[in-house]
């Protein structure tokens, strides 16, 4: 059975669109095996989304890890 290994990432939005830059991000996440499975809107009280929340997923061991600031502890 596969085993699955989980990512998940806010994109800033602003005025009903993605930040630009999150093209890129998105690409290569898409170049290490990572699966977009699941988004959703973020909300933190100001009344409209801020962020989308994205959950990705790839095979155990599915592909080089990601070595970006939103994985330092």
């Amino acid at each position: 059975m596969t085993q699955w290994e989980y990512k998940i990432i806010n994109v800033r939005s602003e005025g009903y669109r993605l930040d630009p830059g999150a093209v890129r991000e998105l690409d290569r996440y898409g170049a290490e095996s990572w699966e977009l499975v699941g988004l959703t809107s973020v909300n933190f009280k100001s009344g409209a989304t801020d962020n989308i929340a994205m959950v990705f997923k790839r095979p155990v061991g599915g592909g080089p890890p990601i070595t970006d600031d939103r994985d330092a502890p």
